[in-house]
């Protein structure tokens, strides 16, 4: 937690839905020595009617046009529709003003092009909402990486979804849903963090299994680096049954994470049992035999996810106060951010489905 004595960053919230309202005022209300809010902007007036209620000195305006003009609000935290972003960010960045922008950061590479450009001219006041990435499953996936009792890692699966039969907005194509931009844009950049170097061959695929509207509701892509690894990640809105979020597999040992678990399990050889040398043979087997089966001695624990102070999906806020107000670097590059839509977009025009 920021101790500090500073005064808190006067934020005007744009965009008052499931991510606006429900997420991102409750986790700026555990934040109150960091953040006010004092404005937010919505074109529903009950919308605005509930957070008049909720926070009485907050000045509520229908058009974003009157909460840029604004001149109090420090911090503009755009939590409109998805394809919306790109249009009210680079708004807001005329203005001068710090703009935070929910993931999807925009629909497709052109747009992240746009933005990028946008925030160099704004002497980079932009920050992308990839708060994913202090998730602490995904942190400790990473972790267990660096683990000597997995070998050399050479596959990594992760699983994300439920069955859901869902009918709004983000279930259709033109409002910039589907599973690539709603959940993709999260847990691909955990995927390029995992994989570590840039991808060198990426396949996917993209379906409609349970969803009501026309977009995709799953998303499957697979990314191999230059050293081989191979990063496999599937968000499905028609998963039956219950798979681990990640599977970690080297040559001496798988590590799992199941969701909602605390802590993973891995299984992996006896490092203290020495193997026999062996050399392969070029010569013709005799008939009538059979490869003997060689035995090995497995180990199995449970590895507890460890306690961190940098972990848990509200910590961007922190790292939001800290670029604004101490002059840090945003720990997450905007260049990042767009190398996940510009995967997105190259994997979605080779779609026969999108």
């Amino acid at each position: 937690m920021i101790q500090t004595t500073r005064p808190p960053i006067r934020i005007g919230i744009v965009g008052l839905g499931r991510a606006g309202l429900e997420t991102h005022c409750a986790e700026l209300d555990s934040y109150p020595h960091l953040f006010k809010i004092i404005a937010v902007c919505d074109p529903v007036k009950e919308r605005r009617d509930q957070i008049l209620a909720r926070y009485p000195d907050c000045r509520a305006y229908r058009r974003i046009e009157d909460i840029l003009a604004d001149v109090d609000v420090e911090l503009i935290d755009i939590a409109t529709r998805s394809d919306e972003h790109v249009t009210h960010a680079m708004q807001a960045l005329k203005t001068g003003k710090w703009v935070h922008v929910e993931r999807p950061m925009c629909c497709d590479f052109e747009e992240a092009q746009l933005m990028r450009a946008a925030a160099i001219k704004s002497n980079n006041r932009l920050t992308v909402r990839h708060n994913y990435r202090y998730e602490p499953e995904f942190l400790m996936a990473r972790e267990m990486m660096q683990s000597p009792l997995l070998g050399e890692i050479y596959d990594i699966k992760m699983r994300r979804g439920v069955y859901e039969r869902k009918d709004d907005w983000q279930t259709v194509k033109r409002c910039g849903g589907g599973a690539a931009l709603l959940h993709g844009t999260a847990f691909l950049d955990q995927a390029l963090e995992l994989l570590g170097t840039p991808p060198v061959k990426v396949w996917s695929d993209f379906k409609r299994v349970a969803s009501v509207g026309d977009a995709e509701d799953f998303f499957r892509i697979i990314l191999r680096n230059l050293g081989g690894l191979t990063v496999e990640l599937e968000i499905s809105g028609g998963r039956i049954n219950t798979e681990p979020l990640f599977v970690i597999t080297g040559t001496r040992g798988e590590f799992r994470l199941m969701p909602g678990a605390t802590e993973g399990h891995i299984r992996y050889l006896d490092p203290n049992e020495k193997q026999d040398r062996r050399r392969s043979s070029v010569r013709t087997p005799p008939l009538n035999s059979q490869t003997p089966v060689e035995e090995f001695k497995w180990l199995e624990k449970m590895v507890p996810m460890t306690p961190r102070d940098d972990a848990g999906l509200t910590i961007i806020w922190e790292h939001v106060y800290n670029t604004i107000r101490e002059n840090k670097p945003f720990p997450i590059p905007l260049d990042n951010a767009i190398e996940v839509l510009r995967i997105i977009s190259l994997v979605r025009k080779e779609s026969l489905f999108a």
